[in-house]
């Protein structure tokens, strides 16, 4: 059998997706990742690398992570049993769409957002249904629910704050879709650290709600690749079946617990990215040719008539942001993460030079 023939067993639905892919680059300013600017201490470094030499490599991790689970629970306020933790939010993405979506169950999603719901959902040959934001890339909810009128027992994936868009969903708007929906309905809160209500106190009155988290972003930890969900203790045990076992290393398991016993460290560094993504986003809209939108993320989204020229002058000054102009409606458009201030002040110099302006 030739590579040709061998290629056609691989099921259809992966072979006609487009790899979710970022070209690495080596820049002085990279803004391109949504990645918190700052790296953890040292010395809290160190006492995790004491934890790594004296323990066993040889030995399973704990089966079920229960301390990280409770100090989770603690820090969402929900019980540990309403708690799941996986190798990165991704994972946890993909155990819901696996273990919800199917044949009378397709995937909604909210359009433009994160391209992986819809490379997770292809993968598994499941149906999907796009939903468009408003113009303006707000939350449309009566959209929303004429799609689920006709389909009842879809899945509908909300991402707020929205990536890449920085909108968020207000408590009214996911109470009218829970209200209305009898399907389940998943929140990714990636990045409400930095802005938007928190939907964990929801779980108490709406059982088929889940809403995933991740160590990316707040937590300064996109390096650990751990994320985690939370919804009513008994979806999460039947959830739990299809998760594979042992998912999460001892090395994750105890960083996780050691971070989140710093969250006074957290919570200064969340305070200095929104500061500074208000500076930004100021400075942005002061100039005529670049359309900045309202963000409640770590990342500001721009239109701009001329993308490519700003996108290769800004990397000339050696930095680096994304190019979403792929993406539904954001023809023009170019994502900015917030970096420390001296990152952002060569940002908006860059920016201000390449439009003769002063930053």
């Amino acid at each position: 059998m030739n590579v040709d023939a061998t290629l056609e067993l691989i099921n259809p639905s992966v072979r006609s997706l487009k790899a979710y892919h970022l070209n690495p680059q080596d820049v002085e300013v990279k803004l391109n990742q949504n990645e918190n600017p700052f790296d953890w201490p040292p010395e809290i470094k160190h006492e995790v690398a004491a934890f790594c030499e004296s323990r066993p490599w040889n030995r399973y991790p704990d089966f079920i992570p229960a301390a990280l689970k409770q100090a989770l629970a603690d820090y969402a306020g929900v019980q540990p049993d309403a708690i799941m933790v996986g190798n990165g939010s991704n994972e946890m993405l993909l155990v819901l769409l696996l273990a919800l979506t199917g044949p009378d169950r397709p995937l909604i999603t909210c359009q433009p957002t994160f391209t992986v719901y819809r490379l997770i959902a292809a993968g598994l040959g499941r149906d999907q249904e796009p939903v468009y934001l408003t113009p303006d890339f707000r939350f449309d909810t009566d959209a929303l629910r004429e799609a689920l009128g006709r389909k009842p027992r879809a899945v509908v994936m909300l991402c707020s704050p929205n990536n890449p868009t920085g909108s968020v969903l207000s408590e009214e708007q996911l109470r009218a879709i829970l209200d209305f929906h009898q399907g389940f309905c998943i929140v990714d809160q990636a990045y409400v650290e930095f802005g938007g209500f928190n939907a964990m106190p929801l779980l108490a009155e709406y059982p088929n709600l889940v809403v995933t988290r991740t160590f990316s972003k707040a937590f300064a930890a996109a390096g650990l690749r751990l994320g985690y969900m939370a919804g009513r203790a008994e979806v999460m045990a039947e959830i739990n079946k299809v998760k594979l076992p042992y998912n999460i290393n001892f090395f994750s398991d105890h960083v996780a617990n050691v971070l989140l016993s710093h969250r006074d460290i957290i919570g200064q560094r969340v305070s200095h990215i929104v500061r500074e993504r208000e500076r930004v986003y100021a400075f942005l809209s002061s100039l005529g040719r670049v359309r900045a939108y309202e963000s409640n993320a770590n990342f500001i989204l721009i239109r701009v008539e001329d993308k490519d020229a700003l996108f290769a002058a800004l990397g000339r000054s050696q930095i680096l942001v994304r190019d979403v102009s792929a993406y539904p409606m954001l023809q023009n458009c170019l994502r900015i993460s917030i970096g420390t201030a001296e990152e952002n002040d060569r940002l908006m110099k860059g920016i201000a030079r390449h439009y003769g302006a002063s930053a």
